[in-house]
């Protein structure tokens, strides 16, 4: 799957490292494991991140930088302003009386999010569906 790392300890190359930097503003940069990272939302210019712990880290960077810094990790850009980490989706539905379908994250978060039309394909592959 998405996971890297071997049984020696050490990255080999073309390997991604298994933390990311967050940053949260000029010169300060925070570490987190994206397994913790349950989903991104975008807020106005700057990207909100939700963790396991209920917390929400604000990073100063366009969701769409973010897409393409959480891309490698396995995250699915779900909608404009969601990105989501497969790895904590519990459900996938479709919404009372609609075309339109939403994802509900294992708790402790238990969000639900919308998914666009245009991004339920990625949201299948990720699932291993080529729908």
């Amino acid at each position: 799957m998405r996971k890297s790392g071997n049984s020696g300890g050490g990255k080999t190359t073309g390997e991604i490292g298994r933390r990311l930097l967050l940053h949260l503003g000029p010169g300060l940069r925070e570490i987190v494991d994206p397994d913790d990272v349950f989903f991104v939302e975008a807020a106005g210019d700057d990207t909100r991140v939700r963790t396991r712990g209920a917390r929400v880290i604000q990073d100063v960077r366009p969701i769409g930088e973010l897409a393409r810094v959480l891309a490698p990790h396995g995250f699915v850009r779900i909608h404009r302003n969601h990105l989501v980490n497969p790895d904590h989706v519990r459900l996938v539905r479709r919404r009372d009386d609609s075309q339109d379908w939403e994802v509900r994250l294992a708790p402790p978060v238990n969000a639900v999010l919308p998914v666009s039309r245009a991004a339920l394909r990625d949201l299948w592959r990720a699932f291993g569906e080529g729908r």
